[in-house]
């Protein structure tokens, strides 16, 4: 049975090349909306829009690096020249190295808050007025947001300055009935950056099974199933949650002793 939870909008995904933006908007597209996506890779942009449009979705692309601020403006101007709104803003551009905080270059501690925080705030800030009553905008944060993983202290450090951003907006906006929410995966399977961090590890086959042990449910999760959520937050299905952080980790960030 089919679904239409997005019909007739307009959803603008940043990081859309990436795992999880892939998959998002390809459910996003299964749900009706149109689409307008930003990212890096030219390739698996043109992969994506083939997929996306022979399925019968409309949908473009915008190239474009979020670190920088023309990139920002050149993604404002398309999605106001082309559409005139933005029903469903999704910022899920991320950055990550991974090292010990102490041995973290000052260009790459910048890559991260810039990808990371700041390119998420520049975005609502020069987009928020395509945002009618009703809209969303969902950020994705991370389990990091909330905890430590070695080696990923300036990453963690980042994601946790979106929670209280979230919080921050969704206060400014509610007025406008905008609600605004944080997406929090843990870890992800297949594509995600949960599988780049192992393949760069020494052995990624044990680093793989040892996030599987951590993890209540004993799996990562599917990218499918982070799409899931992301929809969640942009659908009516949430309408009144807002300045909240939906967290998708399987069990992984409960404490235990």
């Amino acid at each position: 049975m089919s679904s239409t939870q997005l019909a007739g909008k307009v959803a603008l995904i940043t990081g859309a090349t990436g795992g999880i933006g892939r998959a998002t908007a390809r459910r996003f597209a299964a749900e009706g909306a149109t689409l307008l996506l930003a990212g890096r890779d030219r390739q698996r942009a043109q992969d994506l829009l083939n997929d996306l449009r022979g399925a019968g979705a409309t949908a473009e692309f915008v190239y474009g690096d979020l670190e920088h601020d023309t990139a920002i403006g050149d993604l404002a101007a398309v999605a106001r020249e082309r559409h005139g709104r933005v029903d469903a803003l999704v910022l899920n551009a991320g950055a990550i190295t991974v090292a010990p905080m102490t041995d973290i270059t000052t260009a790459q501690y910048d890559q991260m808050m810039n990808v990371n925080v700041r390119a998420p705030w520049m975005c609502v800030k020069a987009m928020h007025d395509l945002i009618p009553s009703g809209g969303t905008i969902t950020v994705t944060a991370s389990v990091s947001s909330f905890t430590h993983f070695p080696g990923e202290g300036v990453y963690c450090m980042s994601k946790a300055a979106l929670v209280p951003m979230v919080r921050a907006l969704a206060v400014e906006l509610g007025d406008r009935n905008i609600r605004v929410n944080a997406l929090c995966p843990g870890i992800v399977a297949a594509e995600g950056m949960s599988q780049r961090l192992a393949d760069a590890s020494d052995d990624p086959a044990a680093e793989l099974a040892h996030g599987d042990a951590a993890t209540p449910l004993g799996r990562a999760a599917t990218l499918q199933e982070i799409a899931a959520g992301a929809l969640f937050l942009a659908s009516d299905q949430s309408s009144f949650m807002t300045g909240s952080s939906l967290v998708l980790d399987g069990g992984l960030t409960i404490p235990r002793v």
